[in-house]
C-alpha cells in the first residue's frame, strides 16, 4: 500500500480527528490536575487525557460519518435496483482528463458489478453521446437500460427522452422517433415533456405529409 493511501485509511478512520481531539484532552487534562480536580502524577495526566481524548474523538467520527454514509445511502445511493450509484471520482477524473475510452470502459466495469443498477450504463452511455460521438453504441446502452427489470420511473424517462434524441439527430431514424415518441407519450402522458413529445409527433407527421 503507498504511503498515500495510508494516509487516506488513517484519516477516513477518524485518527486524524481523534488526534486533534486528544491534543485538546491532553492539555485540558494537565490543567485539572494542576488545579487539583483529578489525581495522580502530573506526567499521567497528559497521557491518560490525550489516550481517552484520542479514542473518543475518533469513535465520535465514525459514528457521525458511518451513520451519515448509510443514510445517504439509503437516500440516494440505493442498491441495485436503485438510480444512482456510489460517486466514483477515479472516473470522473479520467473524463476530466479527456481520457474517454478508459472511462467508458471503467463505467462498463462498474455496471457489470452492479447489474441492476442503471446509473453505470447511463453514464457510459452519456459519455459515448457527448464525448465519443457514438450515437449508435450510447443507442444500444440507453435501450439496454430501459430493459432493465424493475426500472423506477426517472431512469426510464431519461433513457427514454435520449433514445428519441438520438433518433431526432439530422442523421437520425425519424421514423423510428415517431414510434418513441408515442410510446413515451403512452408511458409519461402528463407533464411538460409529454406535452413536447406531442408537439415533436405533430411536427413529424406533417413533414412525412410534405
Amino acid at each position: 500500500m503507498s504511503h498515500e493511501n495510508r494516509l487516506l485509511r488513517f484519516a477516513q478512520g477518524g485518527n486524524v480527528q481523534g488526534v486533534y481531539v486528544g491534543v485538546i484532552a491532553a492539555f485540558f487534562a494537565v490543567l485539572m490536575r494542576v488545579a487539583g480536580m483529578v489525581g495522580g502524577p502530573l506526567w499521567a495526566a497528559p497521557l491518560v487525557g490525550g489516550a481517552l481524548g484520542f479514542l473518543a474523538g475518533r469513535a465520535i467520527t465514525r459514528a457521525l460519518f458511518g451513520g451519515g454514509e448509510r443514510l445517504a445511502k439509503q437516500i440516494i445511493l440505493p442498491d441495485a435496483e436503485g438510480t444512482y450509484v456510489p460517486q466514483h471520482s477515479q472516473i470522473e477524473a479520467l473524463e476530466v482528463q479527456e481520457r474517454y475510452a478508459e472511462a467508458f470502459d471503467a463505467w462498463m466495469q462498474v455496471a457489470g458489478e452492479r447489474p441492476g443498477n442503471p446509473s453505470p450504463l447511463l453514464r457510459a452511455a452519456d459519455l459515448r453521446l457527448r464525448q465519443m460521438n457514438d450515437p449508435a453504441t450510447a443507442l444500444e446502452l440507453y435501450e439496454q437500460v430501459r430493459r432493465l427489470p424493475g426500472l423506477r420511473e426517472e431512469p426510464l424517462r431519461y433513457a427514454s427522452q435520449k433514445i428519441i434524441d438520438i433518433h431526432l439527430r439530422p442523421d437520425g431514424d425519424h421514423g423510428r422517433a415517431l414510434v418513441e415518441l408515442r410510446r413515451f407519450v403512452e408511458t409519461f402522458p402528463e407533464g411538460r415533456e409529454a406535452e413536447g413529445a406531442r408537439v415533436a409527433i405533430a411536427r413529424l407527421k406533417a413533414e412525412r405529409i410534405q
